[in-house]
């Protein structure tokens, strides 16, 4: 289920199911690139030192996880492929291995979150996400973190991805 939020919250919380995050937000980006989160999400991607992790996704999405969460699936990921690097069985495809070390070199980056869930955009996402100060944006749960949509692509994702989602539905439930 997805609901949809004002601004300020006032029509309601976020949903949890069983430790999912869903649910879906309006915000608006201020002129400091900043935005608020819904406070149960904000306390769920936050670690005790208060920072969360920013991912760069597709063009105009970027997803905010729990440190821990991105720091064990990183570093499970890296250890393979390290693995594989050092045993030679990526020898044929080094191209690949420096295109995966460009892209992980810039896909991520550990930024604060202030006082009520408040978020800053990093300078190096904002040409990325296509979202200017001023203009609104969607939160969007996506049960294992929250992403960030600029309006337009978030409706050409539902637009192409809807159509699956009881096949999909279906198959992770059974």
């Amino acid at each position: 289920m997805t609901e949809r939020h004002s601004q300020d919250g006032q029509e309601g919380g976020s949903q949890a199911c069983e430790g999912l995050l869903l649910g879906e937000w309006s915000r608006r980006l201020d002129e400091r690139w900043r935005l608020s989160l819904p406070a149960d999400w904000a306390e769920a991607l936050s670690d005790p030192d208060g920072e969360c992790i920013f991912a760069k996704e597709r063009r105009g999405c970027l997803s905010l996880w729990n440190p821990r969460q991105w720091g064990k699936w990183l570093e499970e990921g890296v250890d393979l492929v390290s693995s594989k690097i050092r045993t030679g069985r990526l020898a044929g495809r080094l191209d690949q291995v420096q295109m995966l070390g460009r892209l992980l070199s810039t896909r991520h980056r550990k930024v604060p979150m202030a006082g009520r869930g408040r978020i800053t955009i990093p300078e190096s996402f904002r040409d990325f996400f296509g979202v200017q100060p001023g203009e609104s944006l969607l939160v969007v749960g996506a049960a294992i973190c929250v992403e960030l949509w600029h309006p337009d692509r978030w409706i050409e994702h539902v637009e192409q991805h809807m159509p699956e989602f009881r096949q999909l539905f279906d198959q992770l439930a059974d």
